[in-house]
């Protein structure tokens, strides 16, 4: 028994032993583990926070914008990068290629008398990309941050940027550049006058002509694709066979219904107490071949009428805005304005064509357009004092373009801007620049030809009126720096450029009053006096930061048979490039405080100089604004040929 129990304390004491054992074993490895976990821990927190720290304030490895690496880059760093990166890609122009023949379209339209009348052929906007990359992989999610920075490095992240292409600029350019290699199509048409002393009607078939288009969509297509990663290579253009739309046998078939419609006259148009005839001298002049739903008819042209009318019955007026007498800072009297009245042509057409053969008489359809200060009381909307002026300088301009700021003055003169509307430049300046609309032109150079565009001095009015709101605290929401540095406008980064179409210049008057325009000229300068009610915010606006400022290239040589062989005009000198920084900040009565800064980047741009020859060389009469150029690194290129004049007379269209 002794034994048994003797056995049995020794199972025990080995069992005991063994668990022991076990324990001991476990609680190692529970250690063991517990430690390895906690340097892995350790490890993947440093690797996460220290990571993070690693790379404070600026952006992670892997984030790309236009293929630009910004690796470790400031948001001030990155943001010069892709800059230099644009203007690295676009200084030797967009490129094409037609029948053998390379064309290049520098990223502007080149003016020859004022840097206002450039037009960005390509413009890019990278400010809410580089936010982007400032903030990639900075959420609120450590989790999500943590895969985004590490997914980044083993697959770079491309941010996307506004893209620009002035398509109809690119078309426009490319078409000039071709066209003598082009035949146009042209559709058939009557040209209709009334022989007075036969009373009768001579009618006279222009017969239509097979031609050959440029076709540019695939390329402007593919212009946007290189646009997206900064790699531009030729394009080729292509054209296709163009089949006229009216055809001469269209057109002789509608002979005789000439005298039918010419048969409809006299009739008169009325506005009002005012009567117009409208004889058949008048109506022929209108007369022609217009394609519509039951095919082609002779009728009335649309676009012949609309300049007709106006020229027949002169009953359209602008509307005018009241006026305020501004004296020592105060509203000495007011005076209301008048009302504009419009041409509707076309429903005054549509109004003829539908009841002339029951009627004689039609009325000339008109709107009735509103003026500023219609009668309102000036105290009851607010306008009691200078709330923001504007200035700018406009020494040395040529007369089309201080004709074109004085008329930009008069239409900006008496805008009145209610609380919380949003001001639009292009708007308030009628929206097209044409000589119809009072604008004078400027020259700019498409491939070798100068021809006229209306611009020149607009910028100016931009500018002002962007430095007014600024000064009066208002909210922008809409400005565009110009693409190169404008002497007019210094210091750099307090310029707005606008062009038809785009870009705008646009504030919103945030105010709880009215805001009244008093916009004039005094000498060289353009000032603007924002009118309204000061509601105690405290604006400062500036200096601004100029920075990265950047060489010119080489000035440039183009030849063109529009000067006398031998004879140079330098067409604009050189401008270097910069970025400017400028600080804007309000700070609201209510103790509010708004702060931005608005940033520009300024391309460098090379002087270039016209070059009289009696007949291009082969590179340059295909078109491009590249063909046929000479670079001249150092001096004046006029000196090549001794004239130093600068006189455009001579290639004035």
């Amino acid at each position: 028994m002794a034994n048994k129990d003797s056995r049995e304390q020794k199972r025990d004491a080995t069992e005991s032993a063994r668990n022991t054992a076990l324990i001991k074993t476990a609680l190692t490895w529970t250690l063991t583990a517990s430690a390895v976990c906690l340097v892995i821990g350790g490890l993947a927190a440093f690797a996460v926070f220290g990571y993070a720290r690693l790379y404070e304030n600026r952006i992670f490895p892997g984030v790309r914008i236009l293929n630009v690496r910004l690796d470790g880059l400031t948001a001030e760093e990155a943001r010069t990068a892709v800059h230099t990166a644009i203007d690295q890609a676009l200084k030797d122009g967009l490129r094409f290629t037609f029948e053998g023949r390379e064309i290049t379209l520098d990223a502007s339209t080149v003016p020859t008398t004022d840097m206002d009348a450039s037009r960005d052929l390509i413009r890019y906007d990278i400010s809410e990309a580089i936010l982007a990359a400032a903030g990639y992989g900075r959420s609120t999610s450590l989790l999500r941050d943590t895969i985004a920075r590490w997914r980044a490095r083993i697959k770079p992240v491309h941010l996307d940027v506004g893209i620009f292409l002035d398509e109809n600029g690119i078309a426009d350019a490319l078409q000039s550049a071709v066209a003598p290699q082009l035949n146009p199509v042209k559709n058939a048409d009557l040209s209709v006058t009334w022989n007075d002393a036969t009373k009768s009607a001579e009618i006279e078939t222009i017969p239509s002509a097979e031609g050959r288009e440029l076709h540019t969509d695939a390329a402007l297509r593919e212009l946007r694709e290189q646009a997206g990663s900064l790699n531009f290579f030729p394009i080729a253009l292509t054209d296709r066979r163009a089949e006229p739309t009216i055809h001469t046998e269209d057109v002789q078939r509608l002979v005789p219904d000439v005298r039918t419609v010419l048969d409809h006259a006299p009739f008169t148009l009325t506005f009002e107490n005012k009567r117009f005839e409208v004889g058949k001298q008048t109506l022929a002049s209108w007369i022609g071949v217009v394609s519509g739903a039951n095919g082609m008819n002779v009728t009335i042209d649309p676009e012949k009428f609309a300049t007709g009318v106006r020229a027949l019955a002169d009953i359209e007026t602008t509307a005018m805005p009241g006026s305020l007498v501004l004296q020592d800072g105060k509203v000495k009297s007011f005076r209301a304005g008048t009302e504009g009245i419009a041409i509707l042509d076309g429903e005054t057409l549509e109004g003829i064509l539908e009841h002339w053969d029951a009627s004689s008489t039609f009325p000339i359809i008109t709107i009735r357009q509103e003026p500023a200060l219609a009668g309102a009381d000036p105290e009851r909307l607010g306008i009691k004092e200078i709330v923001g002026i504007g200035t700018s300088n406009f020494s040395g301009s040529p007369s089309n373009r201080r004709k074109n700021i004085a008329l930009g003055v008069n239409r900006v003169n008496g805008s009145l801007i209610g609380p919380g509307e949003e001001f639009s430049l292009l708007k308030t300046l009628g929206g097209t620049f044409t000589a119809a609309q009072g604008w004078l032109p400027e020259l700019v150079i498409k491939g070798n030809e100068t021809k006229p565009e209306y611009g020149g001095g607009l910028c100016q009015i931009g500018t002002t009126t962007f430095r007014a709101a600024l000064n009066a605290g208002m909210k922008i929401t809409q400005r565009q720096n110009h693409s190169y540095r404008v002497r007019y406008y210094e210091p750099a980064g307090t310029d707005a450029t606008i062009y038809e179409g785009a870009p705008d210049f646009r504030f919103v008057n945030d105010t709880k009053n009215s805001i009244y325009i008093h916009a004039y000229i005094s000498g060289d300068d353009v000032i603007y006096e924002f009118w309204g009610t000061d509601d105690g915010r405290k604006v400062t606006v500036g200096p601004p930061r100029i920075f990265n400022i950047t060489s010119p290239p080489p000035k440039k040589l183009v030849e063109t048979t529009d000067l006398a062989p031998g004879k140079v005009v330098c067409t604009e000198s050189a401008h270097a490039g910069a970025d400017a920084e400028l600080p804007y900040r309000i700070e609201y009565a209510d103790g509010r405080v708004h702060e931005e800064v608005f940033r520009s980047h300024y391309r460098p741009w090379q002087a270039v100089c016209l070059v009289g020859v009696e007949k291009l060389t082969e590179d340059a009469s295909a078109g491009g604004t590249t063909g046929g150029t000479s670079v001249v690194p150092d001096g004046n290129a006029a000196e090549a040929t001794g004239d130093t004049s600068g006189d455009l007379s001579a290639i004035v269209p």
